[in-house]
């Protein structure tokens, strides 16, 4: 018998998803094998899922490899993170989770952080 069912490799819940077409809140990102496949859905609950792990803040995918830099430059703009975001995500770059961030105004403050995942 051949099971359709692939063993995860991670799962990860956080407070935000940003993708280019918006944020997804309650997200819940599982990730497959180690050939970069991964589902997004919503959850409330994430603490009732075994073997899942959370990060508050805003999880964002395709970050440049180059994340410290990155995230510096995002920090020296005015801007919120919507309009920064489009222009600083690339194909191929790496997940990291922001936290310490303004939701109300979608911005960093000087608590900011990331974390590469």
């Amino acid at each position: 018998m051949i099971s359709s069912v692939q063993p995860f490799h991670r799962r990860i819940a956080s407070n935000l998803l940003w993708t280019p077409q918006g944020v997804v809140r309650n997200p819940l990102v599982t990730f497959y094998g180690d050939g970069g496949g991964f589902l997004v859905e919503r959850c409330s609950a994430p603490d009732r899922l075994p073997q899942t792990e959370f990060y508050a803040g805003m999880l964002v995918a395709d970050f440049p490899q180059d994340y410290l830099s990155a995230f510096e430059r995002l920090r020296e703009s005015p801007e919120d993170l919507s309009e920064l975001l489009p222009h600083t995500v690339m194909p191929g770059g790496v997940w990291v989770v922001i936290s310490g961030l303004d939701y109300a105004r979608m911005r960093l403050t000087p608590h900011s952080r990331i974390q590469r995942l």
